[in-house]
């Protein structure tokens, strides 16, 4: 079994687009949530990169066990999502192309038996490898549309979201090289 060459160049490319969503955004933008209950576009990136460090793992069991089995991914359930959205939006982009670029060099190197193995996730049931980069896709493909349409919704109400800008446990002294 091979890897379709559609999604080999969706999975090395489709994430790049971040960068042109949020240029000349103002921070504000970046961290503010439009809704209390949903991310805002700085958590959104956070999960994006902490995402793939889960998906890197299944990769690696799927490509060496038998049929292993997988939990939905919260991040409210992950110890380690704090620590990954404490970040800087630029240092988060940044990590997320070299986690990218790993999780690509792995993925060459399958054999097609290990292509064709499989992991059972438990909503989505029981995918070969294949499946589960596509999955992996669509969640994110998910993803980039949230932040696609906080963005929008940035320009189309201006500065009326300004208070509810979320403080990060960062240091002040950072400054955002993507966010201004």
């Amino acid at each position: 079994m091979e890897i379709p060459a559609p999604t080999i160049l969706r999975f090395s490319s489709q994430y790049k687009i971040i960068k042109y969503y949020i240029d000349g955004l103002p921070p504000e933008a970046i961290y503010s949530r439009f809704s209390e209950e949903k991310f805002s576009i700085h958590e959104s990136i956070a999960y994006l990169c902490r995402y793939q460090y889960i998906f890197l793992s299944r990769l690696k069991k799927i490509s060496q066990e038998v049929n292993p089995f997988f939990e939905i991914y919260s991040p409210e359930d992950d110890s380690e999502f704090c620590f990954t959205a404490a970040k800087t939006s630029g240092s988060l982009l940044h990590e997320i192309y070299r986690v990218r670029d790993e999780m690509i060099q792995i993925i060459s190197k399958l054999s097609s038996e290990q292509f064709g193995r499989f992991g059972t996730h438990a909503i989505l049931g029981k995918m070969n490898l294949t499946q589960w980069i596509e999955f992996f896709l669509l969640h994110e493909s998910n993803q980039l549309f949230k932040i696609f349409k906080s963005a929008g919704s940035f320009w189309s109400f201006g500065n009326q979201y300004q208070d509810k800008v979320i403080n990060l446990p960062r240091y002040q002294s950072q400054v955002d090289e993507l966010a201004g």
